[in-house]
């Protein structure tokens, strides 16, 4: 199956995700900020990412634009395919944010979304569902 990033600060949502995901067969590596993320980033790229927004060191805007300044050297990074999942309003953060401007941005959802909508949005995304 695919390897698989989160990147959130809030424990509970790492566990959550990490064993839905898991159990659906994936392999789950987990960062709690966009610095460690982009550590994680340094050791392989993964096939699909989940991002916060607001965390703590390097929130997921800063790491967007991170990402965008690092693609120039590795355009590989402009294929791995993510959702935005944010607690806050995350209609606000707007179809127009860094992040929907971005290669590879899927979909904002908010924190709420059962597990198994997420899942089933990584799938399809990734080519395994319908």
């Amino acid at each position: 199956m695919a390897k698989i990033l989160i990147i959130d600060d809030n424990p509970s949502i790492l566990a959550l995700f990490g064993f839905v995901l898991a159990e659906a067969g994936h392999t789950v590596s987990a960062a709690a900020n966009g610095r460690e993320a982009i550590e994680a980033l340094g050791r392989g790229l993964p096939d699909f990412m989940m991002l916060d927004v607001d965390m703590p060191v390097m929130g997921g805007e800063e790491f967007i634009r991170e990402l965008a300044r690092l693609s120039a050297r590795n355009p590989a990074l402009n294929k791995i395919p993510f959702l935005v999942m944010t607690g806050e309003n995350f209609m606000k953060a707007g179809i127009n944010s860094a992040f929907a401007r971005r290669p590879g941005f899927v979909c904002f959802l908010p924190k709420m979304t059962p597990p198994e909508q997420v899942l089933e949005t990584i799938t399809k995304r990734l080519g395994g569902g319908a």
